[in-house]
């Protein structure tokens, strides 16, 4: 069945310029953002828009646009355009006219193609609404539950009373994964919940969530009876969380398509979701979790059957894109993508680096390494955007390569928001097994990786700086000034002592006590501190220092067992054997 579902285009009050739609909406605009939407339009289209708009008339109405031929839409303004005083944008429907009234017909073709796979596999199909907490029942006679509308509540009783004791622990996990809408599902439960026919020992319960009009999320599924107690294995696997393809198994799709059909114009897209980590931090991970699962639907919805989408890590997904003729192509794709998540998720950006196969390079693992660059440069050039990277513009594959295996800071593998544990445990590892590096490498890989804004590491006998990094490294003149004329330990302050570190928010803050060292930070404009002090493998005193001149930090109270570990990494060596920077 053709596509047909409804275009939604945001235009400015008060200029109708397009701010974001999709990208067959760009099309018809033909990528021109600065003239209003009327004037893409017929005129006879163009006058009866205005109209509307000004009689706040939010009823369907005829449009055609300058195309050729020229396209009817079946096309309305939003009542809430209307209701909100003072709004800066209007929400703009839009609906392909032709295909709607084809897809009508083929409908009862597919209503009566439904109910016969229904009656071939003896399936009971069901949609489950989470707003309204019912559920509609399909089935062709088979099951012993009635075709309609039923209480969501009614319908698990239902289930529960036809369901064995052994086997009544794993039927509440799975009603327990559909009340909270786990995005895809498949479980097996070795009883007859079907019916009463004696041959069937088990049935298998599977089911997908899908966004249909106004974003109404609903639940569409099947029980399937089984003559045996084996399971049926899908050769695709899927991420629990938000439904995409697993990481394993888009990588083998990319890898098939690119490294053994060689498949050209095949695009890899990398997306990121900008300050992730932040949105996890403020709002909790059960808002993080279900903003994931709204980007991954934003992407299927907007790249349909064009191509596939999995996620290969926290929030970063892999778009496959099976072909794509022109950098035009891919780049309505991305656009569309990023400017729909903008829309639907106010506050919320997303970075995509993309390559396309072969002209970035010859193989998935390269390709992927040219798109993961891209991304980098999208993150680096201010977040909020897409990169696809053309010879025109970038490196060519060498220099990609020699630029990601060198530079000063290249000791973990990741992109500098990998969580600081991880990074951490690398770390780790490289300097307990590995050859290890200048020790200002490994103090300015930590530093970045935290987020710091100065970290310093002294030798207390003679007050010596060893090493320095963070975002505000050039600050360390303030504290060396502080350190040449204090003994270190004078910071060991019992007060606000956390697993042998001090740690201080503000130190303007009026304490009680510690006047003296207080008005000696503040007089080099140290207003935040913590002081780790630690001994190294030859018995070397030894303290980590982190610091913020001329600005108060609330440091990361999650990230305290980071630096004391940090720490208690270095107590392991001994530092005078580490390699000049």
């Amino acid at each position: 069945m053709n596509d047909s579902r409804m275009m939604e285009v945001m235009i400015a009050a008060d200029d109708h310029r397009l701010l974001s739609a999709n990208a067959e909406a760009w099309w018809l605009v033909q990528n021109d953002v600065f003239v209003p939407l009327e004037s893409f339009l017929t005129e006879e289209s163009s006058a009866e828009f205005l109209q509307r708009l000004n009689e706040k008339n939010a009823e369907w109405f005829l449009t055609r646009f300058k195309t050729t031929p020229a396209l009817p839409y079946l096309t309305r303004i939003a009542a809430e355009s209307f209701e909100q005083e003072g709004g800066n944008m209007i929400r703009v429907i839009l609906c392909r006219l032709h295909e709607l009234m084809d897809n009508y017909s083929r409908l009862n073709d597919a209503l009566a193609t439904h109910d016969a796979m229904l009656s071939i596999y003896e399936d009971l199909y069901f949609e489950y609404s989470p707003a309204e907490k019912t559920v509609t029942l399909y089935n062709a006679n088979q099951s012993a539950y009635s075709n309609g509308v039923m209480e969501a509540k009614a319908f698990f009783a239902a289930l529960s009373a036809r369901c064995n004791e052994e086997s009544q622990s794993a039927l509440n996990s799975v009603i327990s994964h559909l009340r909270d809408g786990a995005p895809r599902f498949r479980q097996s439960i070795p009883c007859n919940l079907f019916n009463d026919d004696s041959a069937v020992q088990s049935v298998q319960i599977k089911w997908l969530t899908i966004h249909l009009h106004k974003n109404q999320t609903t639940i569409v599924g099947l029980i399937h009876p089984l003559r045996s107690r084996g399971t049926e294995e899908s050769a695709v696997t899927y991420d629990p969380l938000t439904g995409t393809i697993s990481k394993e198994f888009i990588t083998r799709m990319a890898e098939d398509r690119i490294n053994q059909q060689h498949a050209e114009h095949t695009a890899l897209a990398i997306l990121d979701i900008d300050y992730f980590k932040h949105v996890n931090d403020n709002y909790g991970h059960q808002y993080g979790d279900q903003l994931l699962r709204q980007v991954a639907s934003i992407m299927e919805t907007e790249i349909k059957d064009g191509g596939a989408v999995g996620r290969i890590g926290g929030d970063e997904f892999m778009m496959l894109f099976y072909h794509v003729e022109n950098e035009t192509a891919l780049r309505a794709y991305l656009r569309s993508i990023k400017s729909v998540v903008s829309a639907v998720l106010p506050g919320i950006t997303v970075s995509i680096g993309a390559a396309v196969y072969p002209d970035a390079a010859p193989n998935y693992n390269d390709l992927f390494l040219v798109a993961d660059y891209c991304l980098y440069l999208a993150k680096a050039k201010g977040r909020n955007r897409y990169i696809i990277h053309t010879l025109a513009k970038h490196p060519p594959l060498a220099e990609i390569k020699a630029e990601q295996s060198g530079g000063e800071r290249n000791l973990v593998r990741g992109r500098d928001d990998l969580p600081l544990g991880d990074a951490l445990v690398q770390l780790m590892y490289m300097m307990q097994y590995g050859k290890k590096p200048p020790l200002s490498t490994v103090v300015e890989e930590f530093a970045v990786r935290a987020a710091l804004p100065l970290l310093s590491l002294w030798r207390e006998k003679d007050r010596a700086l060893l090493a320095v990094g963070g975002k505000e490294k050039h600050d360390v003149d303030a504290l060396q000034a502080f350190v040449s004329g204090h003994d270190l330990s004078e910071l060991e302050i019992p007060r606000y002592l956390i697993d042998g570190m001090t740690v201080t928010h503000t130190v303007d803050k009026k304490e009680e006590g510690c006047v003296e060292l207080r008005e000696a930070l503040l007089e080099h404009q140290i207003l935040s501190f913590i002081y780790i002090p630690f001994t190294d493998a030859a018995g070397e005193k030894a303290s980590l220092v982190l610091a913020s001149v001329n600005r108060k930090v609330f440091w990361n109270e999650e990230h305290l067992k980071y630096y004391r570990l940090f720490a208690d990494m270095l107590s392991r060596c001994t530092l005078s054997e580490f390699s000049p920077a």
